[in-house]
């Protein structure tokens, strides 16, 4: 039957009495009836697990009828580009036809794809040790070893390099990998692998950072509350805790050493940062809540350190924790880990973002005194440690030891903190000089941010949780600049732009010219900075 596109259910259909026959695809490509049918196969293999825990292939023989072609690894292919990075035809050397139908690509492009994604890791996620895996990664013994990385989780970033390559053959191949990917990963808690619950918590960030990168939110939140759920139940955030005994941690074995320890303790912050932002991004509640009463729910496991001093011997033997977050917005001082490490700011400019976030949703016109007394408590609690974050952290050119995953980290820490300040005071930006000032100044310095920050190759990708930070900014921008041309022509239509509106224009726009390039590789950073560019050509 032809179609003629209405929705939600076309002309033939109704005409035929066949409504579920009637099928969109979302911008992904896939109907909802696939989506369904990708969670059901999931949930099945969940089941089947939980009803077979000692069968290590119990849910690798469920697949989704959409999916299933594409695991056949001795199959056809609907694609037949030569190369997955050659968007004019078969390049010198290029890699065997149709790896990805393959368990593993070719040994020389296995390692263009995992360099590709380490280059980049540190904005989707990643906490292992950055040379160890690279190691274990490229051995010769074959997947699912030992002694190499889950089979999940090398699959998942043999996705993401591919991601991150940019060509424009590699839809099909990210379609088969990511498939390969979900199979995998809802079994990898079933077989004997000596890392599987630290790489399967890992593959579920990396996952979960996929799918909001590719603007499928849905999907996302379900990995982020997978892997929340997963990461609590192994007690990685009770590391070093004094709350409880070593002893009782029985669910992961003991660390081998500082390393070790440290991607656990990383981990467990990794999880704080990708649960409290997209909680934010989303406007859904967070996974994880802080501050809580229950001491099942709270962070004991200390600040993390540096990769380095991981490498240099890690903490303190009798080095104890507890309530690391909670004291920390208590404004109490912990000499427990480092709090001026990098990942340490990270968490605490994601956590403020957050609290900043649901403290302003809970305002009202009208209060009572006791409603009044403790939001305004909790505000000023909020407004000194966001100053005091905003202060501490160094200018990106005047960073010591500087590297690109070091100084996109940073970028990303000053805009989530300007983000935060934007957050709590842009609910009294109207009647409130002080606030109104906060913000605006919040705004312009994200802008500005963008272009004290570019390293030339090294920021052509992004965290995707930056869309989110330049939308808020640009609208605040935009307000001001919708609001001074107002004033202006109110007073004279042939009135010229003045210093101050020249001044804040010009920022945004070299601003906004500096994000270009950041969201071509992330259609959700694409389609933010389209939102940002369409409220402008409005003005």
């Amino acid at each position: 039957m032809r179609c003629d596109g209405v929705r939600p259910v076309c002309g033939p259909c109704t005409r035929a009495r066949r409504p579920d026959d009637c099928q969109y695809t979302d911008n992904q490509g896939r109907s909802r009836m696939e989506i369904l049918e990708e969670n059901i196969s999931r949930v099945q293999a969940r089941i089947q697990e939980l009803e077979h825990p000692t069968s290590s292939e119990a849910s690798i023989t469920l697949h989704s009828p959409y999916t299933q072609a594409a695991m056949n690894t001795t199959g056809p292919s609907r694609v037949s580009t030569p190369s997955p990075f050659g968007p004019r035809g078969p390049q010198p050397n290029a890699p065997r036809q149709n790896w990805w139908m393959l368990p593993e690509p070719p040994s020389e492009l296995k390692v263009t794809l995992v360099d590709k994604f380490l280059f980049f890791a540190s904005e989707f996620g990643f906490f292992l040790h950055p040379a160890r895996f690279r190691a274990s990664a490229l051995l010769s013994s074959p997947i699912g070893h030992r002694s190499r990385p889950l089979p999940a989780l090398l699959t998942t970033v043999y996705l993401w390099g591919t991601k991150l390559s940019g060509s424009s053959t590699s839809t099909e191949i990210e379609r088969t990998l990511l498939a390969r990917a979900l199979s995998q990963v809802s079994g990898s808690l079933a077989g004997n692998h000596p890392h599987k619950i630290i790489h399967t918590i890992q593959t579920e960030y990396l996952l979960a950072y996929y799918f909001f990168s590719s603007g499928r939110f849905l999907e996302g939140k379900y990995h982020v509350t997978t892997s929340v759920s997963l990461a609590v139940s192994s007690k990685i955030d009770k590391i070093r805790s004094d709350q409880i005994d070593p002893r009782e941690n029985l669910v992961l074995p003991a660390a081998q050493d500082p390393i070790e320890e440290g991607e656990r303790v990383d981990a467990c912050w990794s999880m704080i940062i990708l649960d409290k932002c997209w909680a934010v991004a989303l406007a859904s509640p967070t996974n994880n809540i802080c501050p809580s009463d229950d001491p099942k729910m709270q962070v004991d496991t200390p600040w993390p350190l540096e990769i380095e001093d991981y490498e240099n011997g890690g903490y303190p033997a009798g080095m104890r924790g507890r309530r690391t977050l909670d004291n920390y917005l208590r404004g109490a001082l912990s000499s427990r880990g480092n709090e001026m490490s990098m990942k340490s700011l990270y968490v605490k400019a994601s956590l403020l973002w957050e609290r900043s976030n649901d403290l302003v949703g809970t305002w009202k016109s009208h209060m009572s005194s006791q409603e009044s007394a403790a939001f305004y408590g909790t505000f000023n609690t909020l407004d000194t440690l966001l100053e005091s974050l905003r202060v501490k952290l160094p200018p990106p050119n005047q960073m010591a030891n500087r590297t690109p995953p070091k100084m996109r980290t940073l970028f990303i820490i000053h805009s989530l903190t300007y983000a935060a300040i934007i957050q709590l005071h842009a609910v009294f930006a109207q009647n409130m000089a002080e606030s109104k000032t906060k913000v605006l100044l919040s705004a312009q310095a994200i802008f500005r941010m963008v272009n004290a920050i570019r390293l030339g190759n090294a920021t052509q990708t992004i965290n995707p949780i930056m869309g989110t930070v330049w939308v808020s900014a640009g609208q605040v921008i935009l307000e001001e600049l919708a609001a001074l041309k107002a004033y202006r022509l109110s007073r004279s239509e042939n009135a010229p732009p003045t210093e101050e509106e020249t001044g804040i224009l010009s920022v945004f726009e070299n601003g906004l010219r500096d994000m270009m390039p950041l969201g071509r590789s992330c259609c959700l950073l694409r389609y933010q900075l389209s939102q940002i560019q369409q409220a402008y050509a409005a003005l």
